[in-house]
């Protein structure tokens, strides 16, 4: 490496240092390449617009409004990363696969239809990860 590369360098370990540990715990180490749209997210200096986005995006989920709240982005999370497959889903959440359809339905009623809209799923996936970098 050249040394006119080093100050960048440092911000690099810095903000991996940052990130990593909110994501995965005071002791963790992660890569700067590893963090993926972390990377991205940890720049946004306006907080109040990404909470703004967060709000509009998740709704109730977001703001406490709904008293299975907590469950519900739980659901949604797993659904998501498992693309949607709602067997494999249910099996990770040790759900009847109908339990999971209604829960689905009930996520469709309280946020839009993320499940054939993918813009608006990416929306989702983006206040999800937003979420996760910003819990203590």
């Amino acid at each position: 490496t050249d040394v006119a590369e080093l100050p960048r360098a440092y911000a690099e370990a810095r903000k991996a240092v940052q990130v990593g540990r909110r994501l995965h715990g005071p002791r963790a180490t992660t890569h700067f390449d590893a963090l993926g749209v972390f990377r991205l997210l940890s720049q946004i200096e306006d907080r109040d617009e990404v909470d703004s986005f967060v709000a509009e995006t998740l709704g109730p989920l977001a703001t406490g409004g709904d008293p299975d709240g907590e469950d519900l982005l739980h659901t949604l999370t797993v659904l998501l990363d498992n693309n949607l497959n709602v067997a494999t889903t249910a099996r990770a959440l040790h759900f009847h696969y109908n339990s999971l359809r209604y829960r689905i339905g009930k996520l469709e009623r309280l946020l839009g239809p993320f499940t054939t809209d993918p813009r608006l799923r990416f929306a989702i996936m983006l206040a999800l990860q937003v979420r996760q970098l910003r819990e203590p």
